[in-house]
């Protein structure tokens, strides 16, 4: 490949990794605002929302010149699609800070309730897996990102117990009902959070070894 292909390669990756630093700090201030209950930075993530919307389509952009204009193969090829996916994971994760920053502002105008503290395990735990699917993608670490599928099983396990609980708190108090669902409609998006880190694993695997291995062992 020529040098030119190379150099735009290179930026691709810088804003790689500048659009995944920009979705972790949406994803902690969302994060930040259930934890206090705090509107302004819940407001910050919604106004941030259009900057990482603006990043992904460029991005996205770049992807499709480089195959129009290179045509690669083998293995600059694999990189390209990679990095269109995970370009799009990331971009759906910004979309999940933001579900949960518009949640945050509701929960601000409802009676307290005691949130479950498995809720804040599970954003830890989604949080944990997109630092190590991008650590993944940086350092081409294949360990890393079959760590990253492994923890995928735990967030699975805490967002059920976490549902049961609220169902049962609901039952007791039905007049917590909004913000036991409220609470219900984060840990959704915090699991879906966690699936997308998955995905970006998914296609490190795939870029280092050419295996698809999205949906194995699903029935």
């Amino acid at each position: 490949m020529s040098l030119h292909f190379i150099r735009e390669m290179k930026r691709l990756n810088k804003h790689l990794i500048e659009l995944s630093d920009k979705v972790e700090q949406q994803v902690g201030r969302s994060v930040h605002a259930i934890t206090d209950l705090d509107k302004v930075a819940a407001q910050k993530v919604i106004d941030k929302d259009s900057g990482v919307d603006r990043l992904e389509i460029e991005m996205e952009e770049d992807c499709l010149k480089l195959l129009a204009l290179h045509q690669p193969v083998a293995n600059d090829l694999r990189l390209i699609i990679a990095v269109l996916k995970i370009n799009s994971d990331l971009e759906r994760i910004g979309d999940h800070a933001v579900i949960i920053a518009e949640e945050a502002v509701n929960l601000i105008t409802l009676p307290d309730i005691d949130v479950p503290e498995q809720m804040f395990e599970l954003s830890a735990q989604a949080r944990m897996m997109l630092k190590k699917s991008m650590l993944a993608f940086v350092e081409s670490d294949l360990p890393v990102a079959n760590n990253v599928l492994e923890l995928g099983q735990n967030i699975r396990q805490l967002a059920e117990k976490i549902y049961h609980s609220q169902v049962e708190a609901i039952k007791a108090s039905p007049d917590q009902t909004e913000q036991r669902l409220s609470v219900l409609k984060i840990c959704r998006q915090l699991q879906r959070i966690a699936d997308h880190a998955t995905n970006i694993a998914e296609d490190i695997i795939f870029l280092m070894e050419g295996d698809i291995i999205r949906h194995q062992g699903s029935t």
